[in-house]
């Protein structure tokens, strides 16, 4: 088992609302900690965000690297996208195949898709168990210093910043014979991360001896590619959630073992990527 601490820093705004509102105002996804015998609820970024991040962008490196291309016109190629992409689709299975156990695919799901291997899937009466635990991205502050482990002076409070956007209603705009009929506007408004804010996160990952070289190179390559793109929660293609992100490896570490796995390995890749296609 290896823990790779990390620490991120927020270069623009970062939006993660967690769905709650206070009257019109979109609030930052919270998680309730207990602070000095009180319950408190502090913002944060949920690990699943982190986690579904990684995946996307391992998933599609490994499959542009193998060859692999997708014909999403296809059923059961959109379901394979969906269970690379986002671990698996909720489907019926037939009682009588549901008891059948097909334990050599699931070897072979294991051995050759590196994706899966790290995040886990569910496909058809199968469950493939992910060797990452992926943490929270905690804001470094005084309220939870006890769970970061970093002291602080600043609050959560003072982390974060109100942004607001309008939406108008084109279709509903003033024609030139009602000049005086008003377009319809709505202002929203949301809490978001402060640039500069700074969290603390933590992956652990659980592996064996012989397979720990290339299970540490795998996920240093998920990092690698989040780094090239480094952007977190909504509103990315407005200017929110860039992030500087920096980990320390617990050995030296690099992707080399994992490029090279996909090179010498790609027609078993692409083969027992169409042997879980037809079972989806």
């Amino acid at each position: 088992m290896h823990r790779i601490r990390g620490t991120l820093t927020a270069l623009s705004p970062i939006f993660h609302g967690g769905g709650e509102k206070t009257g019109s105002v979109i609030l930052l996804n919270r998680l309730k900690f207990i602070v000095s015998g009180k319950p408190m609820d502090v913002p944060i970024i949920s690990g699943n965000q982190v986690r579904g991040r990684l995946r996307r962008l391992l998933a599609r490196d490994f499959l542009q690297l193998v060859g692999y291309r997708m014909d999403l016109s296809q059923r059961k190629q959109q379901r394979l996208y969906h269970t690379l992409f986002a671990g698996g689709v909720l489907t019926e299975v037939e009682e009588e195949a549901s008891a059948v156990v097909d334990l050599a695919l699931k070897f072979r799901v294991v051995r050759y898709i590196l994706p899966l291997r790290l995040f886990g899937c569910s496909y058809a009466n199968q469950m493939v168990e992910g060797r990452l635990l992926v943490g929270h991205m905690l804001p470094v502050c005084r309220e939870i210093a006890e769970y970061t482990g970093v002291e602080a002076d600043v609050s959560f409070h003072q982390l974060i910043a109100h942004f607001f956007q309008t939406r108008r209603d084109e279709l509903r705009a003033p024609r030139e014979e009602e000049e005086e009929e008003q377009a319809v506007q709505m202002m929203v408004e949301y809490e978001c991360f402060a640039p500069g804010t700074r969290f603390v996160h933590e992956i652990v990952l659980e592996t064996t001896r012989e397979e720990e070289g290339l299970d540490l190179s795998t996920l240093y390559r998920a990092v690698e590619l989040w780094r090239m793109k480094p952007f977190i929660g909504g509103k990315s293609a407005v200017g929110f959630g860039k992030l500087k992100i920096e980990y320390e490896w617990p050995k030296p570490v690099d992707s080399s073992a994992y490029l090279r796995f996909a090179e010498e390995n790609r027609d078993e890749v692409v083969k027992v990527l169409d042997e879980l296609a037809e079972v989806l």
